[in-house]
């Protein structure tokens, strides 16, 4: 996927295939300023999702990343300003600068595997607590300069 319209609102659902062929990346820009966009749900078969797709996408509250994904880029969701949480499945071994930066309303971020690689700054100008699963590996007790607690503690 490479564009929308910047029109499109309410609920988006990126589908598995389009026009028959496979949907495996979200290009870089795809879902710029998309501002009246309030939730995203991207079908399994996703792997990347690119620099700056969903920067400015400040009405999104909810976002659904399937377990295909493993790379999210840089600036890829700075400023969703009305994000409060977002669950990162377990395939993610990168996330890049700034990926979630000035995303200002995201109280928690869900780890399902292992400690990404840390692209810089992914979380400037945010306050999340990350939370991840006691078996999980690489973690220490911060993450890109944020408290990391165990699922469990979870309010």
């Amino acid at each position: 996927i490479t564009d929308c319209n910047t029109l499109a609102s309410g609920e988006l659902v990126i589908p598995d295939t389009i026009e028959g062929n496979p949907v495996t990346s979200i290009g870089v820009r795809a879902f710029l300023q998309c501002s009246r966009l309030t939730s995203i749900i991207i079908a399994q078969g996703v792997t990347s999702i690119g620099n700056y797709t969903f920067y400015g996408c400040s009405r999104l509250t909810n976002i659904t990343i399937p377990d295909s994904v493993t790379s999210i880029e840089s600036w890829a969701f700075k400023s969703c300003s009305s994000l409060t949480s977002i669950t990162i499945p377990d395939g993610v071994t990168n996330i890049g600068g700034e990926a979630f930066a000035y995303c200002t309303s995201l109280t928690a971020v869900t780890f399902l595997g292992d400690a990404p690689k840390d692209g810089g700054r992914v979380f400037d100008e945010a306050a999340p607590t990350i939370y991840r699963k006691p078996e999980a590996k690489g973690w220490g007790e911060t993450f890109a300069g944020r408290p990391v607690k165990l699922i469990s503690e979870k309010p």
